[in-house]
């Protein structure tokens, strides 16, 4: 099904898509292709063009991956911070469950580094900030905050979705995000690998997924 506007939000930018329904029709995939968003529907839907239907999207899942997406951005952050200003993001991707980061850094991370980067992160968390959520040109973005804005690589358009926690990060970004760190909850680095020469993973959960988390981690049973 492909709508005039929607509330879905597909898999893009490394984060997975909205799920929910469409007049009562389970939605189980959304995608960009090209610059229109097509749903994936569980049944054949009974609908003409022209038709109105009403969408309603999972909302503790969004939730949850507002939550991994703005962590994503404070501990790109906090891990600049920790190891130095040549860190950036190389890629990302937020699920449900957990979500990583990948940065560039020269070796593979201690558990003393780990900490320090969690720290640093649930800090941020605590200070309690807005996350705004604003258009700029691709100019003014470009004059206003340099190039660092392209974590993760270059994003395409005249009008740039900029994503700003004050005085911690600024990033050019379309994904969904939380209106102030403190809805994040606390971040959990699970762990870290290097894949590649030059890149690090971190692998991490936020909010709810944390909760999650720590009761594997004592080993009590999730329904």
């Amino acid at each position: 099904v492909i709508l005039n506007q929607t509330i879905f939000y597909p898999t893009s930018g490394g984060q997975a898509h909205d799920l929910g329904t469409i007049n009562g029709n389970k939605v189980v995939d959304v995608l960009k292709i090209g610059s229109v968003i097509v749903h994936v529907l569980k049944d054949k839907p009974l609908l003409k063009p022209s038709n109105e239907v009403l969408c309603k999207i999972d909302k503790d899942r969004r939730v949850q991956l507002a939550q991994h997406h703005t962590a994503t951005h404070i501990i790109n952050a906090a891990a600049k911070k920790v190891l130095g200003k040549h860190v950036n993001q190389a890629g990302a991707k937020k699920d449900v469950d957990k979500a990583h980061l990948d940065i560039t850094h020269y070796q593979s991370l201690n558990d003393d580094e780990l900490q320090a980067i969690e720290t640093e992160a649930n800090k941020i968390v605590k200070q309690n900030l807005p996350v705004h959520s604003y258009f700029l040109t691709r100019d003014e973005a470009e004059s206003r905050f340099g190039m660092a804005i392209y974590q993760g690589g270059a994003v395409p358009g005249k009008m740039l979705r900029i994503i700003e926690i004050p005085g911690i990060d600024v990033e050019a970004c379309g994904g969904t995000h939380v209106k102030n760190t403190k809805e994040v909850g606390v971040i959990k680095i699970i762990k870290s690998s290097k894949i590649q020469d030059g890149i690090v993973r971190l692998t991490f959960t936020a909010g709810h997924a944390s909760e999650i988390e720590e009761k594997k981690e004592k080993g009590l049973i999730i329904e």
